[in-house]
């Protein structure tokens, strides 16, 4: 028989990580998620608690004295009495205890990310059965518990400084159970004996004459509790964007020619080449990162999609149809209708990704599982292309997304010292061939880049001002003391204007050369005429956001930075990011992206938990997440890849919450000499490809530059993670080194 456990959700970054450590408890275990604000009535829910055995309370931004703007409906819910063992956990914790009339106030030092030492009161309590004295566990909380009742029982607390906290505690009389710490998180112990010991306690409670005599007694006929488990199960929408088809073998041309290591030499051929071109470079090689280099060659054969988010429009057409001008694309995109050469199709973005799902589901070929990329799509995806972002008619109207699929590509891998020449269609261009082979036989990957532009231009540069960075710290900083956030990841936007045009080629040689990085990007979309593009790419991004094969995914989030400089070495740099500020910036992203991989599979693992990674100019604190068998699920990579936009990195958690914080409120004074909606563009996006073997790689839109006016006007984005032990000089100085990273070249 089913043990059925009713999980209710407060929008948290968290959640998933909880039902992944519930559901691994025992293998007969469903849970069934669903938000605080469902239902809006407690009576509403009340003729479903017949089916489920237990309620587990989740973890969420807010305050439960807010009342149900905060926590719906969990006010009411420990207020009817329901005779059901309820676990409730941080904001769930909060709000039982509330109800059972004790005080919930701020801390007095916030702590969010940070491990403490857990002390169990009564050691045979039941909750608590076989731990021990005490172990260690991770505190995400503003706010805290304080009670003298006699209906709360304490079971455990922690020492802070010269404060006792209380940390977990029984309802008299009920079998309903809290903890203030979070079990989930990976640097949690004994998370899952929690569940274990709080499971049993259901089995023993739902035999009981309480819960036996009441109205919520379980009920016996299955298909009658199936129908009312299925029917919530459906309260949150996780369809898949597509039913992944059978791929079929495809014979494709592929020819391999060994090559020196060197990673200017995909800058070598590029720079010989006639045709156009994107690139996506190693500019630095590094184990794991950095490994690969692809120039894809769109042709007349590419079929360019556009999506812009303000006005719910896509646009397909074909790279450069001679029947198609701007003029023709502009009226015909203002009038929101197809034309010859161009289709106009009115959908939102989550209907962008179905429709470029069923473009790819077609194109899926099961040969070649060993090659990184093989043709498909390439592009960038903005900011405001992820879950709960935005964009704005307040803003000039722009591409928020572009794909290109393409037939024919160079690939080098760089740690095989292989190059391929690679044509779906099995026509790779001869010139490009002859060109690729006298570049390797010359050895011209020896290429000596520009590492300054043209003497004689001015850059008019207008930056973030230090008084309003400082306002919109002192605004993040509210938000975290309140609850609302853990984590919010506070960015700049500056604007770079040349006093003459120049080529983004020139200006992206001399940035890889002053910054290289594993994950460069050259993307000028020039689909429509030659010479003109609306969206202009070019990044030396340190992180990698989403990679994945058939089978297995990685997510590698870079959260804490310290600057490189004489004085600074990677045994200071480590010392320094090892310490609870840059700990707990890393640490919550890293529960936040395992959240979101546990939404959608069921093996999530760690593989490496906070790495020092070196860069050119910075050090940066690296973990390493990787999701494992999704051959056999639902979901396709670009089910992960939408599922999990924004990067969390870029964000800060709980990612609903932040983010809208951070559009609505926090950035948009900041930046709104940018935009006025406080979105990002590009910035804060991701770059990468869908490649036709069922491989993908994304890269985060970070240490870049981006245009919407054919490279006239430049964009840079910066920013940096702000927590309760930020400090504001500290934060902007943080901003200026990665903002320098990019901003360099223009110096």
């Amino acid at each position: 028989m089913t043990l059925n456990v009713l999980f209710i959700d407060s929008y948290d970054s968290f959640t998933y990580n909880l039902v992944s450590l519930i559901k691994k408890t025992r293998p007969d275990i469903h849970v069934t998620v669903i938000h605080n604000d469902t239902f809006g009535d407690i009576q509403d829910l009340l003729s479903y608690f017949c089916a489920f055995d237990c309620i587990v309370v989740g973890p969420g931004p807010g305050n439960p004295v807010n009342g149900p703007k905060d926590i719906g409906i969990l006010d009411q819910l420990y207020k009817h009495d329901v005779p059901i063992p309820i676990l409730g956990i941080c904001l769930g914790y909060q709000a039982m205890c509330r109800a059972a009339r004790a005080e919930v106030k701020e801390l007095e030092v916030i702590r969010h990310g940070q491990v403490f030492e857990i002390e169990i009161d009564k050691p045979n309590h039941e909750l608590f059965q076989d731990y021990p004295v005490s172990f260690k566990s991770v505190r995400y909380h503003s706010l805290h518990v304080i009670s003298h009742q006699q209906e709360i029982i304490p079971l455990c607390h922690t020492i802070d400084g010269d404060h006792t906290v209380l940390m977990g505690a029984q309802i008299a009389g009920k079998p309903w159970y809290g903890v203030q710490y979070h079990p989930e998180s990976c640097c949690s112990e004994l998370g899952g004996l929690l569940i274990k010991n709080f499971i049993t306690i259901c089995e023993s409670y739902n035999q009981s004459s309480k819960r036996l005599q009441s109205p919520f007694s379980l009920i016996t006929d299955s298909s009658i509790k199936s129908k009312l488990v299925s029917y919530l199960d459906c309260k949150i929408d996780k369809h898949n964007i597509y039913d992944k088809p059978k791929p079929a073998e495809v014979e494709i041309q592929i020819e391999e020619f060994r090559v020196t290591k060197s990673p200017s030499l995909t800058l070598g051929i590029c720079n010989k080449l006639s045709q156009h071109f994107f690139l996506m470079s190693s500019a630095s090689i590094h184990a794991n990162r950095g490994e690969l280099s692809i120039i894809a060659l769109p042709n007349e054969h590419s079929t360019v999609f556009t999506h812009y988010d303000q006005i719910h429009t896509t646009t397909i057409h074909q790279w450069r149809n001679p029947t198609l001008t701007r003029t023709k694309f502009k009226a015909a995109l203002e009038a929101g209708k197809s034309i010859d050469g161009l289709e106009v199709v009115r959908q939102k973005k989550p209907d962008f990704y179905t429709t470029i799902g069923n473009f790819m589901k077609d194109k899926i070929i099961a040969n070649n599982p060993e090659l990184p990329f093989i043709g498909g799509l390439v592009g960038t995806l903005g900011y405001e292309m992820g879950q709960y972002t935005t964009s704005s008619e307040l803003d000039p109207l722009k591409p928020d997304a572009k794909l290109v699929f393409i037939e024919n590509c160079i690939v080098v891998d760089h740690k095989k010292e292989v190059l391929y020449l690679i044509s779906l269609a099995k026509n790779f261009p001869d010139d490009v061939k002859s060109l690729v082979t006298d570049v390797i036989s010359k050895e011209e990957q020896s290429f000596v880049r520009s590492v300054n532009l043209p003497e004689g231009i001015h850059f008019d540069i207008e930056f973030p001002t230090k008084d309003k960075y400082f306002s919109a710290f002192r605004e993040s900083q509210k938000y975290l003391h309140q609850g609302d956030s853990y984590e919010v990841c506070l960015t700049t936007q500056t604007e770079v204007s040349p006093s003459k045009r120049l080529e983004p080629w020139v200006i992206f040689q001399t940035l890889i050369t002053r910054n290289p990085a594993p994950f460069s990007s050259y993307f000028e979309f020039s689909d429509i005429e030659e010479g003109h593009s609306d969206l202009c790419l070019l990044s030396t991004s340190p992180e990698r956001f989403l990679k994945w094969s058939d089978d297995t995914c990685e997510l590698r989030p870079i959260k804490g930075t310290v600057k490189k400089s004489p004085n600074m070495d990677l045994q200071k740099a480590t010392n320094i990011l090892k310490t609870p500020k840059e700990f707990g910036e890393n640490l919550m992203i890293l529960d936040l992206i395992r959240n979101d991989l546990y939404e959608l599979l069921d093996n999530v693992t760690v593989d490496e938990l906070m790495s020092v990674e070196e860069y050119e100019t910075v050090y940066q604190l690296v973990s390493v997440v990787k999701g494992h068998q999704l051959r056999e699920s639902v979901y396709s990579g670009l089910d992960l890849l939408y599922h999990s936009l924004p990067p969390g990195s870029m964000t800060g958690a709980p990612k609903k919450t932040t983010v809208e914080l951070l559009q609505h409120v926090i950035e948009r004074s900041l930046n709104g000499h940018i935009y006025k909606s406080g979105g990002r563009g590009l910035y804060s996006g991701v770059t990468g490809y869908l490649s036709c073997n069922d491989h993908g790689d994304w890269s985060v839109n970070i240490r870049c530059m981006y245009s919407y006016d054919n490279a006239n006007t430049w964009r840079l984005g910066a920013g940096g993670a702000v927590t309760v032990l930020s400090t504001p000089d500290g934060e902007w100085e943080e901003m200026q080194t990665k903002l320098e990273s990019a901003l360099q070249v223009f110096m």
